[in-house]
């Protein structure tokens, strides 16, 4: 069975890769045509495939494994690649319609524009440095001497072979120079394997606030060793938290933040993690998935401070990117949710898994500053 599952997902590869570049081929292929006769009109499809063939060959052979690659393979092949795959799905969002506008109005004007839109938009696709996002929220039983705490989120880092050490460093002198009291590392730290846990142990153990960091743990982080990657958390000072909670103090005010397991493991208990819990003490709770949020608001959670979606990582650009691929496991895809008393903060998360790009989707660092309702 698990031969079967990993061929209908190489398969799926394959199809997704490829079939998606055809209608900006066909187009190319046809002004090559016009200007250089057969040869002009073979050269896009062989300039596709010199770059699509090595992102294949590694995608096929291992496509769960996050290998090490050289920069001169990421920057003549793999990048370029991933700019024209999604500047190519674009298009192939966008054609029906420039070919009905071209039919309508003669020429193939709107089909060229398409082409260019696609193009600038997939160049920005791979173009991932996060924004910086800052609001407040109102937390229900929050008290007055926490309102105004700052609380940063950085989550699902996905460290890996195009989300280098480097990178993660950059994000994490941005969240530090926001001076959050508080941050919450919300899980998914690397993408898989064990080769980047001692660099983003490293990286993450850079973050500061005057009231700690705390992390809890996402499905990812059980796809390499997960024990040596709490140890190097907690050697970088960053406190894991694993079904269990800690205790914030300010003038004799309490604040109880817990943060839960991960649930795709089923490592995830809710009751043990609130366990600590004072009746009618204000609650913060760290839940990578945000499937968590409604046993969470059974609970009484006043927030809980998610991931795991990516904001869909690809969504359609209306609605505020509501419509996008993580709808497909959660309505909490991304932003702020409310159930009775209880608030959910999504983050669309700094990095990527899967193609490393992002197509109206972007990635954040988030500061959430929370009010008293009081």
């Amino acid at each position: 069975m698990a031969r079967r599952s990993l061929h209908r997902i190489r398969l799926l590869v394959l199809v997704v890769s490829t079939l998606v570049q055809v209608p900006a081929l066909a187009l190319l292929s046809s002004v090559g045509a016009a200007h250089g006769g057969s040869v002009g009109a073979f050269m896009p499809y062989a300039l596709a495939a010199g770059i699509t063939f090595p992102y294949l060959v590694l995608s096929l052979r291992r496509p769960f494994s996050d290998e090490p690659k050289p920069a001169w393979l990421k920057y003549l092949s793999l990048w370029p690649f991933f700019a024209w795959w999604s500047a190519s799905m674009i298009y192939c969002l966008l054609y029906p319609a420039a070919r009905l506008t071209a039919y309508a109005v003669g020429g193939g004007a709107p089909l060229y524009g398409a082409l260019g839109l696609s193009s600038l938009a997939g160049l920005w696709a791979v173009r991932r440095t996060p924004r910086l996002v800052e609001l407040d929220v109102t937390v229900e039983g929050l008290p007055a001497e926490f309102d105004g705490l700052r609380v940063g989120q950085i989550s699902d880092v996905h460290c890996g072979s195009f989300t280098p050490k480097a990178r993660v460093d950059r994000w994490v002198a941005a969240l530090n120079a926001a001076r959050p009291d508080l941050i919450a590392i919300t899980g998914d730290l690397v993408t898989s394997g064990d080769r980047y846990v001692d660099d983003v142990a490293r990286a993450l153990g850079e973050l500061e606030a005057p009231d700690g960091v705390l992390a809890c743990m996402g499905n990812h982080d059980y796809f390499c060793d997960a024990e040596r990657l709490v140890r190097g958390l907690t050697e970088g000072g960053v406190r894991v938290l694993r079904n269990e909670g800690i205790r914030l103090e300010r003038e004799g005010a309490t604040l109880y933040v817990g943060g839960i397991e991960d649930t795709w493991t089923r490592r995830n208990d809710l009751t043990r993690t609130l366990a600590d819990r004072r009746p009618g003490e204000a609650s913060l709770l760290l839940a990578h998935d945000p499937n968590v949020f409604h046993e969470a608001a059974k609970a009484g959670v006043g927030l809980q401070l998610s991931g795991h979606t990516h904001g869909g990582q690809m969504a359609l650009p209306i609605a505020g990117g509501r419509y996008n691929l993580a709808r497909l496991m959660t309505r909490f895809t991304h932003g702020v949710h409310r159930v009775a008393d209880s608030l959910l903060y999504v983050s669309r998360g700094a990095g990527t898994t899967g193609p490393p790009v992002r197509l109206f989707a972007p990635a954040e660092l988030t500061v959430l500053t929370l009010r008293s309702a009081a």
